[in-house]
């Protein structure tokens, strides 16, 4: 690992992509926003030397109420100016730095993917002295163990499922969010044919597919989901081929968890309605832009686990804490119709009058996946592992 003399951008020796190379990757930037590396609060004393570096490092020194200061590490899966989800992560981060303030030292470290030296990346930054690190995609096994020889370090892993006395996982709930984004695709599209984007088949992707076919089917009923999946969530060509792929074959409408925007420029080309996993992009797709899922629940969460650590009050969750993750606000161009509908789905689940996973379900091999009358809630959803009946690909 090293640090960025100019931008305080701490790099693996082994980052596949530099910032320089992310930038360039990306479709678009974000006017005005800055995300460059490394924030650095001094923590020190009145009495400590302000240019060393090992002053505001001292963070484990107790106060009746906890810690004077805390030391913190966010670990991004892709660069942190994706415009997408690792960007969403640190602008949490920032929001936590923000309301920390003095008290907290934090940096990240981007393009960590899943190898051997993701583990040797978990275990230098414990032994750095990070009161909490955290990890913005499930590294499982990577991470687990260092979690386990480092004790008196605080682990927090998106989508984990590992949960110890210093590490948990948390996740987006977003099955109805997927629900609402498929209502506004049904009344968007003649046919209901939904194209998806997806990187790996785990509960995001299922939650995506199933939420999305099961709100289309609840305005048509012949609605169906194509998936096509990726292996990545930041490959700009990757994105685009997939993106071509299902509009060669006949999707209306085009949903992506991809990392980046490409996909939603080639649908505002081919004059496709589509929608983003990760923050308001309608620039990208300015007539043909439906919504996001808003991830602003990020910074309120990242502030809250480190103010517990500073605090001496942390403690790891026993089961998945679970964000919401309501839909972004509606593109310019959604017909007012259309977001009447959203509104009135939404209102539906704000009620309890409505659960996306009623059975009888059926999942896409001809399997009884839910029995009539039964129900899937959000921390059952957590751990779907099943495509319904309507999704391909997936």
């Amino acid at each position: 690992m090293y640090k960025d003399k100019n931008s305080g951008l701490i790099l693996p020796p082994s980052a596949g992509v530099s910032r320089r190379k992310a930038l360039k990757m990306g479709a678009f930037g974000i006017g005005g926003m800055t995300l460059g590396g490394s924030f650095l609060a001094a923590c020190g004393s009145d009495g400590d030397d302000a240019s060393s570096p090992a002053t505001t490092a001292a963070a484990t020194a107790t106060t009746a109420a906890g810690l004077e200061s805390i030391k913190a590490h966010w670990v991004y899966i892709g660069p942190p100016d994706d415009n997408g989800w690792a960007q969403e992560h640190e602008r949490g981060r920032l929001s936590a730095q923000a309301a920390l303030g003095d008290q907290m030292e934090s940096a990240f470290t981007p393009n960590i993917g899943f190898d051997a030296g993701t583990t040797q990346l978990f275990e230098q930054l414990a032994a750095d002295g990070n009161d909490i690190i955290f990890a913005n995609t499930e590294y499982s096994g990577l991470l687990s163990g260092v979690a386990e020889a480092n004790p008196e370090t605080k682990f927090v892993e998106t989508n984990g499922h590992v949960f110890t006395d210093n590490l948990f996982g948390f996740y987006l709930a977003h099955e109805t969010t997927a629900y609402l984004m498929g209502v506004a695709a049904a009344h968007l599209t003649p046919n209901g044919r939904i194209g998806y984007i997806g990187a790996f088949p785990t509960a995001t992707a299922f939650n995506d597919v199933n939420g999305m076919l099961l709100g289309a089917r609840s305005v048509n009923p012949d609605a169906t989901v194509e998936a096509v999946m990726v292996s990545t969530f930041f490959d700009p060509q990757a994105a685009a081929q997939a993106a071509n792929a299902l509009l060669d074959n006949g999707v209306e409408f085009l949903f992506g968890v991809m990392d980046e925007p490409t996909f939603l420029q080639i649908s505002e080309e081919a004059g496709v309605w589509t929608g983003y996993w990760n923050l308001d992009f309608r620039t990208a797709a300015p007539t043909k832009y439906t919504a996001h899922y808003d991830l602003s629940a990020f910074g309120p969460f990242y502030t809250e686990q480190c103010q517990a650590v500073l605090d001496g009050t942390w403690s790891a969750s026993s089961t998945p804490i679970l964000l919401d993750t309501p839909l972004g606000a509606m593109g310019d161009q959604v017909p007012q119709e259309v977001q009447d509908a959203v509104a009135t789905a939404a209102a539906a689940f704000e009620d309890g009058s409505l659960n996306v996973y009623e059975g009888p379900l059926v999942d896409n091999t001809g399997t009884e996946v839910l029995a009539a009358g039964d129900t899937i809630d959000a921390q059952g959803a957590y751990e779907l592992n099943f495509a319904l009946d309507g999704v391909s690909g997936l």
